[in-house]
């Protein structure tokens, strides 16, 4: 292999790997079902209205 041939399938399979990397975030992070466990981590780090600590 030539050093331009690596360079070539370094930036090809790097490229497919990143967008591969970057679906499976958005698809996790949008995806319905994991709702109900974000809901709960964002209530999580705002005080609650019960009179909690201020």
């Amino acid at each position: 292999m030539t050093h331009d041939m690596l360079v070539y399938l370094s930036k090809t399979v790097g490229l497919i790997w990143l967008m591969g990397c970057f679906l499976i975030v958005v698809i996790r992070a949008y995806s319905p079902s994991r709702r109900k466990a974000y809901d709960a981590a964002a209530r999580s780090v705002l005080p609650s209205k019960e009179g909690g600590d201020d």
